[in-house]
């Protein structure tokens, strides 16, 4: 009993197509100016836009490296695969990606800036108010039972202090 001759010509053919297709795999496909379909086994020119690409081979993983103990390798480490063209998905994931870190970061420029606005504003009025008592302006305070009270020349020199402590913590 042995193999028919048909089922082993079919085999031969079979294996014969499947080596035949492998090259398709690795060609690239984009519609050109003039709107027609064009094949090749490298990209496109430069000038082709990426929405006109319709297929691009898929990235090849890179060959595991030798690995030897004299290197300090261990055995049977993978090695990273090369980035070969990337995908029109991939190139929008890394643009939104990109999009999305400016946003994030234009948003925290303008939160420091707000603050850095709101801290020499606040400095400001404190100097102001620092002067304000050092000059010897009366200066008023209402109390907790909201009757008005003018501060006497100790309470003024407490706050004099409490002041110059502020300017010097916030605004330098």
């Amino acid at each position: 009993m042995g193999i028919p001759a048909e089922r082993i010509r079919l085999a031969g053919c079979l294996l014969v197509c499947l080596l035949l297709t492998a090259p398709a795999a690795g060609q690239w496909a984009w519609r050109d100016e003039n709107g027609r379909l064009v094949f090749s086994d490298r990209p496109p020119p430069s000038g082709v836009k990426s929405e006109h690409i319709v297929r691009q081979p898929a990235a090849q993983p890179a060959p595991l490296p030798a690995s030897s103990d004299a290197d300090g390798a261990k055995a049977g480490t993978k090695a990273e695969p090369k980035a070969g063209p990337k995908t029109i998905a991939d190139r929008e994931m890394e643009f939104r990606k990109r999009q999305q870190e400016r946003a994030e970061a234009e948003k925290k420029q303008a939160e420091e800036q707000a603050q850095a606005a709101r801290k020499a504003q606040d400095c400001e009025r404190a100097r102001g108010y620092l002067r304000s008592l050092e000059e010897g302006h009366r200066i008023a305070r209402t109390d907790a039972q909201g009757n008005r009270e003018v501060l006497d020349d100790a309470q003024r020199a407490a706050e004099i202090q409490r002041m110059r402590d502020v300017v010097a913590r916030s605004c330098n």
